[in-house]
Protein backbone atom coordinates (compact mmCIF):
# COMPACT_ATOMS: atom_id res chain seq x y z
CA UNK A 1 0.00 0.00 0.00
CA UNK A 2 1.42 3.40 -1.01
CA UNK A 3 1.05 6.45 1.17
CA UNK A 4 -0.12 9.66 -0.34
CA UNK A 5 0.82 13.16 0.91
CA UNK A 6 3.79 15.42 1.17
CA UNK A 7 6.88 15.01 3.18
CA UNK A 8 8.05 17.57 5.70
CA UNK A 9 11.00 18.50 3.44
CA UNK A 10 8.69 19.25 0.52
CA UNK A 11 6.41 21.35 2.76
CA UNK A 12 9.34 23.41 4.14
CA UNK A 13 10.74 23.91 0.62
CA UNK A 14 7.40 25.23 -0.68
CA UNK A 15 7.02 27.50 2.37
CA UNK A 16 10.52 28.91 1.82
CA UNK A 17 9.79 29.62 -1.85
CA UNK A 18 6.47 31.30 -1.03
CA UNK A 19 8.19 33.38 1.68
CA UNK A 20 10.80 34.55 -0.82
CA UNK A 21 8.12 35.53 -3.32
CA UNK A 22 6.11 37.44 -0.67
CA UNK A 23 9.28 39.16 0.58
CA UNK A 24 10.21 40.23 -2.96
CA UNK A 25 6.71 41.57 -3.60
CA UNK A 26 6.85 43.49 -0.29
CA UNK A 27 10.17 45.11 -1.22
CA UNK A 28 8.79 46.10 -4.64
CA UNK A 29 5.67 47.63 -3.08
CA UNK A 30 7.71 49.55 -0.49
CA UNK A 31 10.05 50.92 -3.18
CA UNK A 32 7.16 51.91 -5.42
CA UNK A 33 5.45 53.68 -2.49
CA UNK A 34 8.66 55.61 -1.70
CA UNK A 35 9.10 56.57 -5.36
CA UNK A 36 5.46 57.66 -5.60
CA UNK A 37 5.91 59.87 -2.52
CA UNK A 38 9.10 61.43 -3.93
CA UNK A 39 7.42 62.13 -7.27
CA UNK A 40 4.37 63.62 -5.56
CA UNK A 41 6.61 65.94 -3.51
CA UNK A 42 8.49 66.98 -6.63
CA UNK A 43 5.26 67.94 -8.42
CA UNK A 44 3.00 69.16 -5.57
CA UNK A 45 5.35 69.85 -2.65
CA UNK A 46 6.15 73.22 -1.09
CA UNK A 47 9.19 73.74 -3.31
CA UNK A 48 7.20 73.12 -6.49
CA UNK A 49 4.42 75.48 -5.45
CA UNK A 50 6.97 78.10 -4.32
CA UNK A 51 8.78 77.79 -7.65
CA UNK A 52 5.52 78.26 -9.52
CA UNK A 53 4.57 81.29 -7.39
CA UNK A 54 7.99 82.91 -7.90
CA UNK A 55 7.86 82.37 -11.66
CA UNK A 56 4.31 83.69 -12.02
CA UNK A 57 4.94 86.75 -9.81
CA UNK A 58 8.20 87.58 -11.57
CA UNK A 59 6.71 87.22 -15.04
CA UNK A 60 3.51 89.15 -14.25
CA UNK A 61 5.37 92.11 -12.78
CA UNK A 62 8.06 92.14 -15.48
CA UNK A 63 5.49 92.16 -18.28
CA UNK A 64 3.79 95.29 -16.94
CA UNK A 65 7.05 97.04 -15.96
CA UNK A 66 8.32 100.21 -17.59
CA UNK A 67 11.10 100.04 -20.16
CA UNK A 68 12.48 103.30 -18.75
CA UNK A 69 14.09 101.93 -15.60
CA UNK A 70 14.86 98.69 -13.76
CA UNK A 71 17.25 98.67 -10.82
CA UNK A 72 19.31 95.55 -10.12
CA UNK A 73 20.73 95.82 -6.61
CA UNK A 74 24.39 95.42 -5.71
CA UNK A 75 25.66 92.00 -6.73
CA UNK A 76 22.29 91.16 -8.31
CA UNK A 77 20.71 90.59 -4.89
CA UNK A 78 17.49 92.53 -5.56
CA UNK A 79 15.41 93.84 -8.43
CA UNK A 80 13.20 96.93 -8.44
CA UNK A 81 10.69 97.49 -11.25
CA UNK A 82 8.32 100.38 -11.92
CA UNK A 83 4.85 100.23 -13.46
CA UNK A 84 1.59 102.10 -13.94
CA UNK A 85 -1.72 101.40 -12.26
CA UNK A 86 -4.22 99.72 -14.55
CA UNK A 87 -5.99 102.27 -16.74
CA UNK A 88 -3.67 105.11 -15.70
CA UNK A 89 -2.90 108.03 -18.03
CA UNK A 90 0.06 109.29 -15.96
CA UNK A 91 3.27 110.19 -17.78
CA UNK A 92 5.51 108.25 -15.38
CA UNK A 93 5.06 105.01 -13.43
CA UNK A 94 3.07 105.20 -10.20
CA UNK A 95 3.90 101.85 -8.58
CA UNK A 96 7.01 99.81 -7.86
CA UNK A 97 7.77 96.20 -7.00
CA UNK A 98 10.98 95.03 -5.38
CA UNK A 99 12.10 91.40 -5.29
CA UNK A 100 14.66 90.46 -2.62
CA UNK A 101 15.82 87.66 -0.33
CA UNK A 102 15.93 88.00 3.45
CA UNK A 103 17.36 85.09 5.42
CA UNK A 104 16.11 82.09 3.44
CA UNK A 105 12.88 83.58 2.05
CA UNK A 106 12.06 85.50 -1.12
CA UNK A 107 9.80 88.54 -0.85
CA UNK A 108 8.14 90.92 -3.27
CA UNK A 109 7.35 94.38 -1.94
CA UNK A 110 4.71 96.50 -3.69
CA UNK A 111 4.50 100.23 -3.09
CA UNK A 112 3.52 103.59 -4.49
CA UNK A 113 5.93 106.10 -5.98
CA UNK A 114 5.84 109.76 -5.01
CA UNK A 115 4.16 111.71 -7.84
CA UNK A 116 6.53 112.41 -10.74
CA UNK A 117 9.52 110.69 -9.11
CA UNK A 118 11.18 107.30 -9.03
CA UNK A 119 11.19 107.30 -5.21
CA UNK A 120 8.79 105.40 -2.93
CA UNK A 121 6.08 107.50 -1.32
CA UNK A 122 6.93 107.31 2.40
CA UNK A 123 3.39 108.19 3.43
CA UNK A 124 1.77 105.21 1.71
CA UNK A 125 2.22 101.80 3.35
CA UNK A 126 3.88 99.01 1.36
CA UNK A 127 2.65 95.47 0.89
CA UNK A 128 5.21 92.69 1.33
CA UNK A 129 4.50 89.09 0.34
CA UNK A 130 6.69 86.03 0.94
CA UNK A 131 6.69 83.99 -2.27
CA UNK A 132 9.32 81.29 -1.52
CA UNK A 133 10.99 79.63 1.46
CA UNK A 134 14.18 77.61 2.01
CA UNK A 135 16.07 79.62 -0.63
CA UNK A 136 19.87 79.40 -0.68
CA UNK A 137 20.55 82.12 -3.27
CA UNK A 138 18.68 84.61 -5.43
CA UNK A 139 20.31 86.59 -8.25
CA UNK A 140 18.92 89.00 -10.81
CA UNK A 141 20.30 90.26 -14.10
CA UNK A 142 19.07 92.76 -16.69
CA UNK A 143 20.04 92.99 -20.33
CA UNK A 144 18.13 95.48 -22.45
CA UNK A 145 14.43 94.85 -21.93
CA UNK A 146 15.03 91.31 -20.65
CA UNK A 147 15.22 90.44 -16.95
CA UNK A 148 16.47 87.17 -15.48
CA UNK A 149 16.11 85.55 -12.08
CA UNK A 150 18.21 82.64 -10.77
CA UNK A 151 16.96 80.97 -7.57
CA UNK A 152 18.47 77.95 -5.81
CA UNK A 153 17.06 76.10 -2.83
CA UNK A 154 18.83 75.03 0.36
CA UNK A 155 18.10 71.39 -0.48
CA UNK A 156 20.55 70.48 -3.25
CA UNK A 157 18.08 67.84 -4.49
CA UNK A 158 15.57 70.53 -5.47
CA UNK A 159 15.85 71.92 -8.97
CA UNK A 160 16.83 75.59 -9.31
CA UNK A 161 14.41 78.12 -10.78
CA UNK A 162 15.57 80.11 -13.79
CA UNK A 163 13.18 82.74 -15.16
CA UNK A 164 13.48 85.23 -17.96
CA UNK A 165 10.91 87.85 -18.83
CA UNK A 166 10.65 90.93 -21.01
CA UNK A 167 9.39 94.37 -19.97
CA UNK A 168 6.73 95.68 -22.37
CA UNK A 169 5.55 99.16 -21.34
CA UNK A 170 7.16 102.50 -22.06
Amino acid sequence: MSMRGVTMVELITVMALVSLIVLGAGVLLANSQRNLHNQFERVYGDTATDSYAVQKSFDAICRKASLRKAVVGEGGQSLELYYWQRGSAASSPEQYARFYRADNEVFVEHGTLAAGTWQPDAEVPVSTICIARHVASLLFAAEGTSLQMYLTYEDAGKLPVVCSSVRHHD
